[in-house]
């Protein structure tokens, strides 16, 4: 189930040479790549002035689309580039929690559908996301491409599928993301039988989207192994892992208002 990828962090973070050497080692092992594109107008700024072309041109030049290729987030692309996606397969991974929350934008992934992008669905990094919430971001990009594209062209199951078969065919993973004999058993269960999905059961897919007061999943299974039971992880130390993470926040919260002189820590409302 493990599988290697190659992927620098941005193409306004890394040189050319290692841009265009990384995709091409990649390629001779046969392996995929990855890098964040298109996400705010300022990357777009920066790659005209420095490149004299917008994100998506300037990472064709250096032989970054195909079927192998998957680009987080893509907020910024015109319609020309979502056909140029399509036509090369090129991937996305839709990251609506993190293009909000930092207030990047709403990427036109109803287009990329339509036109034939292969779509996932991410959480980006906690750097931009504060919970990594996959339920969160699916309930995230159903309302808000229903603002974008209109509610019929975004159903509750169109969400699912990207959170499923969507990031299988991203990832070029043909054993996960479906259900069925001879594929991993990669399943993860949602307890329905809550006060919140009262009167939504007749549809429990939309349930799971449009209702309930609790977005932790009971049961997650990984190639066939329990990692979660009863809404709590297997693998690790839950309550140590808190203490450990807010101490080590504190801290590093703590060393920027002192070397800035920025009072993060200040908790009076304005």
């Amino acid at each position: 189930m493990l599988r290697v990828a190659l992927a620098p962090c941005s193409p306004f973070s890394v040189t050319e040479d290692l841009l265009r050497e990384t995709v091409r080692l990649a390629r001779s092992h046969g392996v995929r790549c990855h890098t964040h594109l298109a996400e705010t107008l300022d990357e777009e700024r920066y790659c005209l002035e420095r490149y004299g072309a917008r994100p998506l041109e300037y990472m064709e030049r250096l032989e970054w689309l195909g079927p192998d290729i998957w680009f987080a987030h893509a907020v910024h692309l015109d319609d020309a580039e979502i056909e140029r996606m399509g036509n090369t397969r090129t991937g996305v991974a839709h990251c609506p929690v993190s293009n909000l929350r930092l207030g990047s934008g709403i990427a036109p992934i109803v287009k990329m559908l339509e036109r034939n992008v292969p779509v996932g669905l991410g959480v980006d990094g906690s750097a931009s996301n504060d919970s990594s919430n996959m339920l969160g971001e699916l309930k995230q990009a159903l309302r808000i491409h229903r603002i974008d594209a209109g509610v019929d062209r975004m159903p509750a199951r169109r969400v699912l599928r990207m959170a499923t078969r969507g990031g299988a065919e991203v990832l070029g993973y043909d054993e996960i993301g479906i259900l069925a004999p001879g594929k991993a058993a990669d399943v993860v269960l949602f307890d329905l039988r809550k006060i919140g999905y009262a009167g939504a059961m007749h549809d429990p897919v939309a349930a799971l989207l449009f209702c309930g007061d609790d977005d932790r999943a009971h049961t997650t299974i990984v190639n066939g192994r329990i990692v979660v039971s009863e809404g709590r992880l297997l693998t690790i130390d839950e309550e140590a892992l808190f203490a450990e993470a807010n101490a080590l926040a504190a801290r590093f919260v703590g060393e920027a208002a002192r070397k800035t002189g920025i009072p993060f820590l200040r908790r009076e409302v304005e």
